[in-house]
């Protein structure tokens, strides 16, 4: 290991970026929150890089923007979107409803095989 992966100096460094985004990103677990820090610092090192806190701060606030950003919004009326197994699974009906075809008439088209060329060709 490199002098500066094990140093004293990187935990205090570590923890107080976990501290600067987890004020940041106050809605994120705080465990969420460390774990991107370590794994950002992780990767530095891994791939040679020398972890510098303005990076890695950088890199893992774009990643918790990404998680914020990409949670589902909550719901109007606080309850859980219906599921397959909520409570409005119950007025769901089983299966799709049919439709009667008339006699005499062509019954609903089939998909198409696909073609068998590679594609783009």
């Amino acid at each position: 290991m490199e002098r500066w992966e094990m140093s004293p100096s990187v935990v205090p460094t570590r923890d107080d970026l976990v501290a600067r985004l987890r004020a940041r990103f106050a809605g994120i677990p705080a465990e969420h929150v460390r774990r991107c820090v370590d794994d950002l610092w992780r990767c530095c090192t891994h791939l040679g890089m020398r972890p510098d806190a303005r990076t890695i701060e950088r890199l893992a606030a774009s990643r918790l923007t990404g998680v914020v950003r990409g949670a589902r919004p909550p719901r109007p009326d606080g309850e859980r979107a219906p599921g397959p197994h909520g409570p409005a699974a119950a007025a769901l009906p089983s299966a799709p409803p049919t439709t009667a075809v008339p006699p005499g008439t062509a019954g609903p088209r089939t998909a198409r095989a696909a073609a068998s060329t590679p594609i783009g060709m």
